[in-house]
This record gives C-alpha cells, structure tokens and sequence, in this order.
C-alpha cells in the first residue's frame, strides 16, 4: 500500500504541468539558469512547451536593458 501512494506521488512530482504553482515554480528556475547562462534557445529543446513558453518569459524579464549611448 506504501509502495502504490509513493509511486503515485513520486509520478504526479514529475508533472509541474498540472499544478500551476509548480509549473511557475519551474519556470521560474529555468528561465533564471537559461539567462544567468545566457542561453535561452535551450529551453525550446528541454522543457514542455508550456513551461519553456513561460520560462522563456522569466527570461525576457530578467534581461537588463542596455543603456543609451550619450
């Protein structure tokens, strides 16, 4: 009995998809490694589309404006 509730939530862990506080949480984290890392190509290749679209956003947030030159 155990085994099947922790297989059970060990499976729905594995799908932030499905609970939007952990799909942000998510995000959130890989859109911060994609700009940190300065690579946000990446995520199209390694997220659910769904979360790489909202990580991708995290990003875009995340980038510092350049400065005008004067």
């Amino acid at each position: 009995m155990r085994h099947s509730r922790g297989q059970r939530q060990a499976e729905q862990a594995q799908s932030p998809e499905d609970d939007p506080q952990k799909l942000f949480t998510e995000a959130c984290l890989h859109g911060l490694k994609a700009r940190l890392c300065d690579d946000v190509d990446w995520l199209d290749s390694y997220l659910p589309s769904q979360m790489a679209a909202m990580a991708r956003r995290v990003a875009e947030a995340l980038e510092v404006p350049e400065l005008a030159a004067t």
